[in-house]
């Protein structure tokens, strides 16, 4: 099903079965296959691969060449950078007589910098950071920026990102920042996420 305000570039292809929601944006050379979901106002740049059964949450944005297998599971508001790598099978082998799909979380508002590469298994917190070039081979928790080979946590991060604090800082998702500079719908996921996150922490 596709929304009859949502942009389909004419060098798009969708499967049967796909569901492109309003206002969503699917630009040159996409391809989205059966299954998959496409949130409320979300981009889909250049070369953009979503996998059967994926879903991407609303107002999230994905940048070129990026391709989502099943098994990922995208968020809402989140940034998918460009060349972003994900994969789906631990242990990928050509003969297989079967194997399993590993999901991959990559929660609310979550950023993932250009050139990433994710793990199958793991699980990008709510409004966390991934730096540019950054390898994620374990959870990333919420609110907190990771990088490196393999990534590591080295700050906490806010939800609108103007402010870092050191790790050992107490948990402050949204802070004063995050109120000026995000949109009221992005505003409210925060809120949520941060309450969520201070659940898990006590």
């Amino acid at each position: 099903m596709i929304a009859p305000d949502a942009f389909v570039h004419e060098t798009a292809i969708l499967d049967p079965g796909c569901r492109i929601a309003s206002g969503a944006k699917v630009w040159h050379f996409c391809h989205v296959r059966s299954g998959a979901s496409i949130g409320r106002d979300v981009s889909l740049a250049r070369d953009v691969y979503v996998d059967a059964d994926v879903p991407i949450g609303d107002a999230s944005r994905v940048q070129n060449g990026v391709s989502i297998y099943r098994g990922v599971v995208v968020g809402r508001c989140c940034f998918i950078g460009p060349h972003t790598i994900f994969t789906n099978d631990v242990v990928p082998r050509v003969g297989i007589r079967s194997w399993e799909v590993v999901p991959t979380t990559i929660e609310d508002g979550a950023s993932l910098g250009a050139g990433v590469i994710v793990r199958c298994g793991v699980t990008v917190g709510a409004f966390a950071l991934v730096g540019t070039g950054s390898v994620v081979t374990r959870d990333v928790p919420a609110f907190h920026m990771v990088h490196g080979l393999p990534a590591r946590p080295r700050q906490r991060i806010c939800a609108c990102g103007k402010t870092q604090s050191p790790l050992e800082w107490p948990l402050g998702g949204v802070l004063n920042c995050c109120h000026e500079n995000l949109l009221p719908e992005v505003l409210a996921v925060a809120l949520a996420e941060e309450r969520r996150a201070l659940r898990r922490a006590a």
